[in-house]
């Protein structure tokens, strides 16, 4: 058995394609709020990129001295 998808049908891609075209005519435009949330969103994100970058380098040199006083004779990469 395999997980793959096997190749689409002539069939499905029709009805794919009716799906898409209804989306592609059915253009909302975005609101105002939803912009300015967006934008918010982006802005605290950048703002707490760099310490939460730092945290993680931190607990992670962290992890790896605890584990290499556990395993002193094991290197690990």
């Amino acid at each position: 058995m395999s997980d793959e998808p096997g190749e689409p049908t002539p069939e499905a891609e029709r009805r794919l394609a009716e799906h898409l075209e209804l989306l592609r005519a059915d253009r909302l435009q975005p609101g105002v709020a939803l912009a300015r949330r967006v934008v918010r969103t982006a802005r605290w994100q950048r703002a707490v990129q760099a310490p939460l970058r730092v945290a993680g380098m931190i607990a992670g040199s962290l992890l790896d001295g605890i584990l290499r006083l556990m395993a002193p004779g094991q290197r690990r990469r």
